[in-house]
């Protein structure tokens, strides 16, 4: 077994730093998994994707890859990072929307503001808007959030140019009148300054071109591979028995993150690619894996019958606090899914690589590798 303790090593290379991410998997050690236990060509399945560093790191080894998550803005991002694009498309994409930006911020501080331009800068009608972002950083993403839609541009591009804007709003450094915002329980933060909108989308657009350079240089040490980013979830996947030829996957802990809170403040500027409002980005909450939305009124103690150590930490989180005793019953049972459906889709003799580590609910310890690991022999 190799060292595995990737502390103060580069986890920003290639494309892995085009977008914040909460609780990402080291690309070194998706790395490892990937080179010891596929071969190039295979396929290789992360049936959580999330931000796609299984899927960079496929495309990087000359794998075939497939992607599933149930957030839409994952699945915006990872299928950006994972695909090589041409810097000078984006150079053409990104000119073209500068500048019909800069030309409406300036006739919109001159006072010659028509009809269309109005319309161009209406800002979306979400709970709170006024508290989480300033009427004038408001007013700017409007604009730039329309010309990222309409302006001519390949495809690619234009997912690009979405995920630099994502960025600016979910940054450490945001726009947003909010600070660890990347995080589920981000705080209001007043700037001392007001955040110019179209400098930081600039800063992050050039940022990102050079990081799409060095994954483009990257892709070019392999052989060319198919990547795939499907919208699905884990615990029914839709793909073929045994079709797969490793499985990697990082999948989110109990209660530990809500990722429809961390992203929420992109979403209104978004519609345009993501087909989706606030308040229905967020009803989605209670769906996701580990979320701390879920439904309090499952599982049934007793489906957790025959399984010890889920049983057990279960029962020693119920004293504390039955509410996340019953959120965290529901998870081992939601993995256990998923573990089922990571068994039927991998060939004959393969290997399923899941990153978990241990954690704590109310100072319980959560065990969740072994849990995971007691259901195997349960499998057969």
């Amino acid at each position: 077994m190799p060292e595995l303790n990737f502390d103060g090593h580069n986890t920003l290379y290639a494309s892995h730093g085009l977008h914040a991410y909460a609780a990402k998997c080291p690309p070194q050690l998706v790395r490892y998994g990937i080179r010891y236990y596929s071969r190039p060509g295979d396929t290789v399945l992360d049936p959580m994707a999330g931000s796609g560093t299984t899927l960079v790191e496929a495309r990087l080894l000359g794998r075939r890859a497939i992607g599933y998550d149930i957030d839409p803005l994952a699945r915006l991002i990872a299928g950006v990072k994972s695909r090589p694009l041409e810097d000078s498309a984006i150079e053409r994409g990104y000119g073209s929307v500068i500048d019909r930006v800069e030309k409406d911020l300036a006739l919109l501080k001159s006072g010659k503001i028509s009809e269309a331009l109005k319309r161009r800068a209406t800002v979306p009608v979400f709970k709170n808007c006024d508290y989480w972002f300033s009427p004038k950083v408001a007013v700017a993403l409007s604009i730039l959030s329309h010309h990222v839609s309409v302006t001519q541009m390949a495809e690619a591009v234009r997912k690009f140019l979405w995920v630099a804007l994502s960025s600016t709003i979910l940054a450490k450094k945001s726009v947003a009148n909010a600070r660890d915002i990347i995080h589920s329980r981000h705080h209001y933060y007043e700037h001392s300054e007001m955040p110019d909108v179209v400098a930081r989308f600039a800063t992050r657009v050039r940022i990102m071109r050079r990081q799409m350079e060095d994954f483009c240089r990257r892709c070019g040490e392999s052989d060319a591979s198919e990547v795939a980013v499907r919208g699905g979830d884990a615990r029914r996947l839709g793909v073929g028995d045994e079709t797969v030829d490793l499985v990697f996957t990082s999948p989110p802990y109990a209660t530990a993150l809500d990722y429809p809170r961390a992203h929420f403040l992109a979403i209104p500027w978004m519609h345009d690619i993501l087909n989706l409002t606030v308040e229905k980005y967020l009803a989605k909450a209670p769906r996701y894996i580990g979320t701390e939305r879920g439904s309090c009124k499952e599982p049934d103690p007793k489906s957790l019958e025959g399984y010890k150590k889920a049983s057990s930490v279960v029962a020693k989180l119920e004293k504390q606090s039955p509410r996340h005793a019953r959120l965290t019953g529901r998870y081992f049972l939601d993995m256990k899914k998923v573990l089922f459906e990571m068994q039927r889709v991998l060939r004959r003799d393969k290997y399923a690589i899941v990153v978990v580590c241990p954690s704590h609910i109310r100072k319980i310890a959560i065990p969740t590798h072994e849990v995971l690991q007691s259901w195997e022999k349960g499998w057969a």
